[in-house]
């Protein structure tokens, strides 16, 4: 089960996201809605420029990997599933509903669980990270 953990994870986290997507509006129909959904793309468009778009979804290294301190990691260790997080809430409150609100709360637990095991491996792999893991928050910056 352990080995397989890591892909159901990614199967749940794609079931979520499309689930928001798909039971609402893609494109929020308030443009301060529309605004703050491009500008959360665009925090996740740029941790993969800094990344040199060598991203994984599932929970491990690539090989030849190096750990990325710049751009948005300056402030937080995962802007990409911020992004994801943000364009979804922005998609649920365009368009509320309760089932959603509640898939939404678990896309969240899933990001929360990838990060764990995400963070066993980088705390192995970079003797750098320890350090980089106290000034950095999780998620959103100076809170998680």
């Amino acid at each position: 089960m352990k080995k397989y953990f890591p892909y159901i994870l990614v199967i749940l986290q794609m079931s979520a996201i499309f689930y928001i997507m798909l039971t609402g509006e893609i494109i929020p129909s308030k443009k301060i809605f529309l605004l703050l959904l491009i500008l959360s793309l665009l925090i996740g468009f740029w941790a993969i420029v800094e990344m040199k778009f060598r991203f994984n979804i599932f929970p491990a290294l690539l090989s030849n990997s190096s750990l990325v301190t710049s751009g948005p990691y300056r402030f937080i260790r995962n802007p990409m599933y911020t992004s994801i997080i943000f364009m979804m809430l922005i998609l649920l409150i365009n368009d509320f509903s309760y089932p959603r609100l509640i898939i939404w709360i678990f896309l969240i637990l899933i990001f929360i669980a990838k990060i764990n095991i995400e963070e066993k491996i980088l705390l192995k792999e970079f003797t750098s990270y320890p350090e980089y893991k106290a000034k950095t928050k999780r998620l959103i910056p100076f809170i998680f």
